[in-house]
């Protein structure tokens, strides 16, 4: 199959697989998509229902997904140039919030002055 231009019609999969054209590009909105949904697995992870966190656990230490799993950690992290193996070392040491719910320091956003 091709497009008129004699060039091969990618493959969802690849469309997939091959998010960025550029490695290493920060800034853009699929990079900050991704980051923001590796926030939202982190931010249940340490949360207080247990529901998710045992949801955000499963995703984030799920060993056996692989950088060709659309949307699995491993792909995810490969996509922004993340070591997984690092990141989960991170994720498993933070403290869990406490009763009070406030998020713990490293989610806090800076106040501009």
């Amino acid at each position: 199959m091709n497009n008129g231009s004699n060039l091969p019609v990618p493959t969802i999969d690849e469309d997939a697989y091959n998010l960025f054209d550029i490695p290493n590009l920060t800034g853009t909105a699929e990079r900050n998509l991704l980051m923001a949904v590796l926030e939202r697995a982190i931010r249940d992870y340490v949360g207080n229902c247990s529901e998710e966190a045992e949801s955000a656990r499963e995703w984030l230490f799920d060993l056996e997904g692989t950088t060709h799993d659309i949307f699995s950690f491993a792909w995810l992290c490969h996509q922004l140039d993340l070591q997984p193996m690092k990141v989960l070392s991170k994720i498993s040491k933070m403290p869990k919030r406490g009763e009070n719910r406030v998020a713990p320091w490293y989610f806090m956003k800076a106040v501009p002055a």
